[in-house]
């Protein structure tokens, strides 16, 4: 009786960790297009970022209020590689927007496939729920975004 309660316990702590990581890539990828908004004159690059921000600000709320769950501190990225905007960043600044453009398909690839990780390790089938249905938005605008960037 008493490992089944100890394997709940770190089951939670788990789904916990992986709350985290979503927390952090959303809070991310939002800080990131709100910005690249701002960088870009193209009114169909403006729309795209919008549309980027809005599914990651949706996931953000979602993920925040599974979040408490837990008393624990926010801990973060736990077991997985950063996503780093910086390099999309600068080419936006440079006006590099093919290269930048290119650069953040393989982001948001990244992030999709981080997403689609978590739906496996998810123990709580409302987060697996939660999980799948984030990485269909980001699996639906990685599409559009690649359709746009023939490289």
């Amino acid at each position: 009786m008493k490992s089944n309660v100890v394997q709940h316990q770190t089951d939670i702590r788990a789904d916990i960790m992986l709350i985290d990581e979503m927390i952090t890539l959303n809070q991310e990828g939002l800080t990131f297009y709100n910005q690249a908004m701002t960088y870009v004159e193209d009114y169909n690059l403006k729309r795209i970022f919008s549309t980027k921000a809005n599914i990651h600000q949706r996931m953000l709320r979602r993920f925040e209020q599974l979040r408490p769950l837990s008393s624990e501190p926010l801990h973060g990225l736990s077991h997985t590689m950063p996503v780093t905007y910086t390099q999309a960043t600068k080419l936006l600044h440079q006006c590099h927007i093919s290269q930048a453009m290119a650069a953040l398909v393989v982001i948001e690839q990244q992030v999709l496939t981080q997403m689609k990780q978590a739906v496996r390790q998810a123990h709580q089938p409302q987060l697996a729920n939660q999980l799948a249905e984030g990485a269909a938005w980001l699996q639906i605008s990685c599409d559009g975004m690649s359709s746009l960037n023939p490289g």
